[in-house]
């Protein structure tokens, strides 16, 4: 052998060397120093956990009739971070459940797997689609069949803007605070109504099951198993069957209108939407508060289609899904409840005391006249209120303004002293606060349009009839109205009567209701409420309507309203409660582009009462 050779053996030989003794350190390394760690990572990797769905709690009515429940279906889920990578288990899901390839694609690929564990991919499957994948569970990796829970609706669209509508958790709503814990991808969750605001309440605690599988991911046996348990059922305070009635009436009301042309014209109401309002006044109870238009919350069940949602947020449709009981409009002559009280407060008015109303008001100077819709001629406050006479308002606001300069506001102070320029507190979500303008929001406001931004006496004398910025929403109408009813006594508006348990347990405080005395003088109020029942009574702005009814056995107190809206059709407004003296019931309606609310909105609550005290 000659030297070359030889020093190439040794080269070869030393290698094989170093080789080997990096195995056997490597085989050491691995055996004994970090034995336990990999022991540990293999144990842990034959031990599965997953959650168990847990139902949404019962909603029901004020009389237990159900409303909403939960129903299992079968849903399809899929890890999105496996099932992205893996085009055959994609191409096998689209031929099972009947999606293309691209719609499975895209829902896999868009969900951040940061946060997104898993997504449900179609819900409420077949029978033979279930049996299918379960029996063929090793061709979908990442893919599995668990129970969801799905709303059922048993009353349809009545109430929906109420009892709101649930859908899957989406990524936003993962990353924030509120879903932080014992939420998932795929689980429900209520996105309006009723449904958000008692989330919390309602969702119910996950099950879960600990299991351990063989080395191909297939379960072998149960290692802990805990239930699911139901989420708590919430009872409300409305009456559904009242709740259809108003629905209809308000319906049928926005039709008939439609049918009308303004007058001198052959231009038609358009009324693209309204809403009513009945509370307790004793409790501050909703008893039904409807909303037009309205829409079917079935369409949310197991995901709304696409065409399904363009059309609910099609303007053409003017908006389904806002609930206008909650929206702030110009309140008209129906906010002249307000004035007409801080006018007696404020010693602008008295009870004995007359205005006159010629037609038309100078006192803001010529070059600004003002006026009103009749010639009423000399006017005490009862007078005005049953006549809806905008000169004597208009002297009382501006009497308003000028005592102490309008230092203190005073119009703005009582109209917040009623509630309005601020929310209700009602448990539902996207309640407006409306608007009370004052001089430091039209300096805000006008900020770039200096001539603009000073707050005039024709600002708040405008403000006395509800016109200007002023804005309300029905339901604080409802509650200023009922504020009057009670004398002063403030309730806070809830849906909520009680909450129980799964086994029927009842929370304590559930059932707690809030109110504050406002300290109002109660003769002041008297004298309004004579104004208010003289409105529906012989020669009152809404007499014709009530001319057939029982008003010597259920006395009625109301307040008509027609609001001009810049661009648009008078706003037509009826607030009320009866009986006067010991009332039972506060109902207001609103609707839009509707001319006069005497004619056009009274018919609506009138009829309503008719059905609360049985009149034929």
């Amino acid at each position: 052998m000659g030297s070359n050779t030889k020093i190439r053996f040794k080269i070869v030989l030393y290698l094989l060397l170093v080789v080997f003794i990096v195995l056997v350190l490597r085989l050491y390394f691995l055996q004994v120093m970090s034995g336990e760690l990999y022991a540990e990572l293999a144990s842990e990797s034959i031990a599965r956990e997953k959650t168990v769905s847990a139902p949404r709690g019962n909603i029901y009515d004020r009389n237990g009739k159900l409303l909403v429940k939960s129903v299992p279906v079968k849903a399809v889920v899929v890890e999105p971070y496996t099932v992205s990578k893996n085009e055959d288990v994609i191409k096998a899901l689209s031929g099972c459940l009947d999606m293309s390839y691209e719609e499975i694609k895209e829902k896999v690929e868009k969900s951040n797997v940061s946060y997104m564990d898993r997504i449900i991919l179609k819900q409420d499957i077949d029978t033979a689609t279930m049996i299918y994948l379960k029996e063929n569970s090793s061709k979908f990796p990442g893919v599995e069949v668990v129970d969801v829970y799905l709303r059922e609706y048993n009353f349809g669209f009545l109430a929906s803007h109420l009892l709101g509508y649930t859908g899957e958790i989406d990524e936003d709503r993962l990353k924030s605070e509120i879903y932080a814990n014992d939420y998932e991808g795929g689980d429900q969750i209520g996105l309006t109504g009723l449904e958000e605001t008692y989330e919390s309440v309602m969702k119910g605690k996950k099950g879960k099951i600990i299991y351990e599988v063989d080395p191909l991911g297939k379960p072998v046996s149960i290692l802990e198993e805990t239930g699911p348990i139901s989420g708590n059922d919430l009872y409300l305070t409305i009456d559904i069957d009242l709740q259809r009635v108003v629905e209809k009436i308000l319906y049928e009301s926005i039709l008939e209108v439609r049918q009308k042309k303004i007058k001198d014209t052959d231009e038609y109401y358009k009324v693209p939407g309204g809403a009513v309002v009945v509370l307790s006044p004793k409790n501050g109870q909703i008893l039904a508060m409807a909303s037009y238009p309205t829409f079917n919350p079935e369409l949310f069940v197991g995901g709304i289609s696409l065409d399904n949602w363009d059309y609910l947020n099609d303007p053409e449709n003017y908006y389904p899904l806002i609930n206008r009981a909650v929206m702030s409009f110009p309140p008209g002559s129906s906010i002249k409840i307000v004035p007409a009280y801080a006018g007696l407060a404020e010693d602008i008015i008295s009870e004995r005391g007359r205005l006159n109303c010629a037609g038309v008001w100078l006192g803001l100077g010529k070059d600004f006249p003002k006026s009103c819709w009749s010639s009423h001629g000399s006017l005490d406050i009862r007078g005005a209120i049953k006549n809806s006479c905008d000169i004597y308002f208009y002297q009382v606001g501006y009497g308003l303004f000028t005592k102490n300069n309008n230092m203190e506001e005073l119009l703005q102070k009582y109209l917040r002293i009623f509630g309005f320029g601020s929310l209700t507190g009602i448990d539902l979500p996207n309640e407006d606060e409306g608007l009370v303008p004052d001089k430091e929001w039209k300096k805000d406001y006008f900020k770039d349009q200096a001539g603009y931004s000073v707050w005039f006496p024709g600002d708040t004398v405008n403000m006395t009839i509800g016109q200007g910025d002023l804005l309300v929403t029905p339901l604080q109408m409802a509650q200023a109205f009922s504020i009057l009813a009670n004398r002063g006594i403030e309730y806070s508006p809830h849906l909520i009567k009680e909450i129980r348990d799964s086994e029927g347990n009842l929370f304590p405080d559930s059932s707690i209701q809030e109110y504050q005395d406002l300290k109002l003088n109660e003769y002041f109020i008297e004298i309004i409420e004579d104004g208010l029942v003289q409105v529906v009574s012989q020669g009152g702005t809404a007499a014709s309507v009530f001319r057939d009814f029982p008003l010597d056995i259920i006395p009625v107190a109301g307040k008509t309203g027609t609001a001009e809206f810049y661009g648009r059709q008078d706003y037509a407004w009826f607030a009320s409660y009866a009986p006067v003296g010991n009332p039972e019931y506060v109902i207001v309606a609103m609707l839009e582009e509707a001319g006069s609310g005497g004619s056009n909105v009274a018919p609506i609550i009138e009829e309503i009462y008719r059905y609360l005290f049985n009149i034929d």
